[in-house]
């Protein structure tokens, strides 16, 4: 092998400066202890390269799409949304009023709705053809027909909408309007509001366990997470354990029943993802993050969670089977939301202060 041929050159050159030169020529190679020996270092030399090898990056870059240019810059992106079912990217381009739409199979931008007053979020419902927005400005939720790239109606929400997710087991999208500290509940199919439920403080992002119908709402100023039973209305009960301060990033993993929280102090003092199993109501431990993170993913087919450390201008990877931290992934600055495809373990950040989004595959 190519190692032993090295090992000889080296063990020959050896031998002759300590005055053992009769070990070398035919002896070095072919006598089966000298063999044993070269081999064994053979493995050693292998086995402190391999340890000594950089490791392999969390996540593989795949390239950048950039959106549609601003009017007045600079850019704001806030948060992303993904339907699988269509391949579509849904980004909350704030800065220039609009919804843009990035066809995930060719990277490229292919429709926006404009109108959107400071649009926040988006959330897919069970018809991948309608859409719901939030808008900050007006104080409105927004239904969009997709294909037609258009909005079919307004629903007022009042003070300032921000975050929304969709619970298909109530066919209502829920939205956190901050100015009131309320989650309020839309029903799909009449587009009216059902509920309006009084929170104990600021709204930020949240999670929905679709299979009973739970919400996990991250409660700011309050340092805890509020859960909402959609059936009854209610909440039921909140989260407190692991530390949790300032509470902004929710993501939830419905097989293993974990809930998924980032703490999100003010700079330059870095975050923390705080993991609660639901079931149990404990505290499994914690895991340190980068400055500034906003919103959060997760991947049900490789178990990963994804944090979108803006400050740091990386994005953290955590196992949330083992709950071990597996290393960043460097995005530039700006990149504070993202979005996950477990279809097909791509990863999308938005890089708000360049107008980009990047797109990595897991691993």
């Amino acid at each position: 092998m190519a190692v032993n041929s090295h090992l000889q050159k080296l063990i020959s050159a050896l031998m002759v400066r300590i005055g053992c030169s009769w070990l070398g020529g035919p002896w070095l190679g072919y006598h089966p202890a000298i063999r044993k020996l070269i081999s064994a270092l053979g493995l050693i030399a292998l086995a402190l390269f391999a340890a000594c090898s950089p490791p392999s990056p969390p996540l593989t870059s795949k390239g950048v799409v950039r959106l549609p240019r601003d009017p007045k810059p600079p850019t704001a992106i806030d948060l992303l949304s993904l339907d699988p079912r269509n391949h579509l990217l849904y980004v909350a381009h704030s800065s220039s009023n609009s919804l843009d739409m990035i066809d995930t199979r060719t990277m490229k931008v292919v429709g926006s709705v404009a109108g959107l007053l400071n649009v926040k979020a988006t959330t897919p419902t069970s018809d991948p053809n309608i859409i719901f927005s939030s808008n900050g400005n007006d104080g409105t939720l927004s239904v969009i027909d997709v294909p037609a790239r258009k909005v079919l109606e307004k629903i007022k929400i009042g003070g300032n909408p921000d975050a929304i997710s969709y619970d298909p087991s109530h066919d209502v999208v829920a939205v956190g309007v901050t100015a009131e500290k309320k989650l309020k509940l839309v029903d799909v199919r009449t587009r009216k509001i059902t509920a309006s439920i009084e929170l104990p403080g600021t709204p930020e992002q949240m999670a929905v366990d679709s299979q009973d119908g739970t919400i996990f709402v991250a409660i700011n100023d309050k340092d805890e997470v509020a859960v909402i039973d959609v059936g009854t209305q209610q909440v039921t009960k909140f989260y407190r354990s692991c530390n949790i301060k300032l509470p902004k990033g929710v993501a939830f993993d419905p097989e293993s029943k974990r809930l998924f929280v980032a703490d999100s102090p003010p700079s330059p003092v870095p975050g923390t993802l705080s993991i609660v199993d639901v079931l149990l109501d404990r505290c499994l431990g914690s895991v340190d993050l980068g400055k500034g993170t906003d919103q959060l993913g997760f991947n049900s087919h490789t178990h990963h969670v994804y944090t979108a450390d803006g400050g740091s201008s990386f994005v953290s990877i955590v196992d949330s089977i083992s709950l071990k931290p597996l290393g960043v992934a460097g995005t530039g600055a700006g990149g504070g939301t993202l979005a996950v495809d477990s279809t097909t373990d791509m990863v999308y950040v938005g890089l708000e202060k360049r107008g980009l989004i990047a797109v990595y595959h897991d691993p």
